[in-house]
């Protein structure tokens, strides 16, 4: 389960980096980018994907350093937080009814 969906993550990746190099190439074509800017954009395109290519070991290494309390604590901080929005929206859109 893990490797794939990190085999998709990775696919998922690899996609958004060839959008994102082509757009780049479709603007130097129009003009909207100058020559002199191609190398900076093209860094941060790469630089984007290596971090993202990074999170899922980082995030994975950091919960596999945890304790089960800990776990236990993450999980009932997120549904807390998830409880939390779900009431704050209701209120909102209470507000936009009346």
């Amino acid at each position: 389960m893990e490797i794939r969906l990190l085999s998709l993550w990775g696919g998922f990746l690899r996609s958004a980096a060839l959008i994102a190099i082509t757009l780049l190439a479709l603007c130097i074509m129009v003009s909207a980018v100058k020559l002199e800017d191609v190398p900076r954009h093209l860094g941060v395109i790469v630089g984007i994907v290596i971090l993202l290519i990074m999170l899922p070991a980082i995030i994975v290494g950091l919960w596999n350093a945890m304790s089960f309390g800990q776990h236990l604590g993450m999980i009932s901080l997120g549904i807390a937080i998830a409880v939390l929005l779900a009431a704050s929206r209701g209120r909102s859109h209470d507000r936009r009814g009346r």
